[in-house]
């Protein structure tokens, strides 16, 4: 489902998914590549976000619902400079 969030999200820029989105960090075009960086950090911090709470889950067998997952999750909102 951290996947999908993400694909999701890059989606709403009519990409094909995080993975694609993060293809334009290296874009010379200046609008793609502020895109393609935010999404490779958001993508970043949203795994590590979502390693760390599978980690804790592991340690304390406590599985937590999607909702609790989400909520740990940093948001995902493009820059203003996105726009």
């Amino acid at each position: 489902r951290i996947q999908q969030r993400l694909d999701t999200f890059a989606g709403t820029r009519n990409y094909d998914g995080i993975l694609s989105a993060t293809t334009y960090a290296a874009s010379t075009v200046p609008k793609f590549h502020t895109e393609g960086k935010y999404a490779m950090e958001a993508r970043d911090s949203t795994w590590s976000a979502g390693y760390a709470i599978m980690d804790a889950a592991l340690v304390s067998g406590a599985i937590p619902t999607w909702e609790e997952v989400e909520a740990r999750l940093p948001p995902l909102a493009w820059p203003e400079v996105c726009a």
